[in-house]
Parts: structure tokens; C-alpha cells; sequence
């Protein structure tokens, strides 16, 4: 994700993996980046609000074992599960991410477009 906005185009029934911030070592408290991502309307993303979107994923594990936490976005047109997102080609859709503890960072962007059905 962006300040300014990152754009990225995925078919139907593709994912988009998104890693969450890891340190091995301690950087120090106030350094080591934790952040939520927030699935918005398009006016949430420009302006940079969160009130109009809901909260998908936190990334607050910055010392999680082996590896950083990855949450994973399947584009699908349905989903069997209650909380999963359905997507539409043809559409875009958009995050927004705020760090936790750092509130002198900004907003981090990114816009998805979903293409063509996949074959």
C-alpha cells in the first residue's frame, strides 16, 4: 500500500496476498509498523476515512513466529462463507490502511479492479 494510492488488477477467482509488517529483531516499540486495512467506498479512499468501509485485517503481530502474518483476498463472484467479500468484474474496490500506534503516518492506499471472469 501507498500514500498515494497503488492500483492493481486481478481477474475473477485470483488472490492477492497482503503481508503484514515482521521484524525479527526489536527496532524499538515506537518504530515497528501495525497497521489495519479497512475495505472502503471510493469516497473513503479519497479521503482517507474509515468510517465509511469496515475493518478487514489488523496487522499486530509484528514479532509473529517464522515468518510475517499474510491474510489472503480471493476475488469470486459468491462466497459460501459469511463474512467473505463477493466480487464483481468490471468493478474497483478499495483499501485503506492506518498505522495503530503511529498517528504521524499517513493513510496507505490501494485500489483493486477486477477484470474478466476467469476461463
Amino acid at each position: 500500500l501507498r500514500r498515494d494510492g497503488y492500483t492493481v488488477q486481478v481477474n475473477v477467482n485470483d488472490y492477492l496476498d497482503i503481508y503484514c509488517p515482521h521484524y525479527n529483531e526489536t527496532p524499538g516499540e515506537h518504530k515497528m509498523e501495525q497497521y489495519i486495512l479497512y475495505m472502503v467506498s471510493y469516497e473513503g479512499y479519497r479521503t482517507c476515512n474509515i468510517s465509511q468501509g469496515f475493518k478487514r485485517w489488523e496487522c499486530n503481530r509484528p514479532h509473529a513466529p517464522h515468518s510475517p502474518i499474510k491474510f489472503s483476498e480471493k476475488f469470486q463472484r459468491y462466497s459460501a462463507f459469511s463474512l467473505g467479500y463477493e466480487f464483481h468484474a468490471g468493478h474497483e474496490y478499495y483499501y485503506i490502511s492506518t498505522p495503530t500506534h503511529n498517528h504521524r503516518r499517513s493513510c496507505l492506499k490501494m485500489k483493486v479492479f477486477v477484470c474478466c471472469a476467469s476461463s
